[in-house]
């Protein structure tokens, strides 16, 4: 019986545990999305779950983002028009570091880089 109770114990206290977050390098810095054409977009993630991107064109969307699971996030841009939302697995960075992956199509191949501000 006491087994079962440390082990529930146990249990308990390692189910508040919060799980990394993989965006806490991201805050407050920016990714630089650069897709096969050269072209660049620059994107802030916010730790409140809104970020805001800078086109190519100079344009801006915004929108928010949330969790879908511990390693993914899915951003859905609000504005301008809503659009269906894009997940991502999320990596820790840290600013100067660039990688490759897919763009919001899924498919894309793009450079990703994140730099200070």
């Amino acid at each position: 019986m006491k087994a079962i109770l440390i082990a529930t114990a146990a249990v308990a206290l390692t189910a508040g545990v919060a799980l990394a977050d993989n965006l806490a390098g991201y805050y407050g810095n920016t990714v630089v999305t650069t897709g096969p054409d050269g072209a660049a977009a620059k994107t802030k993630i916010n730790k409140d779950g809104t970020y805001v991107t800078t086109l190519p064109d100079g344009k801006t969307t915004n929108g928010t983002w949330a969790w879908k699971d511990p390693t993914t996030a899915c951003f859905t841009q609000t504005a301008p028009a809503p659009a269906a939302p894009a997940c991502f697995k999320i990596d820790e960075h840290k600013v100067g570091d660039s990688w490759t992956g897919k763009g919001a199509d899924g498919k894309t191949d793009v450079k990703y880089s994140l730099i200070a501000g």
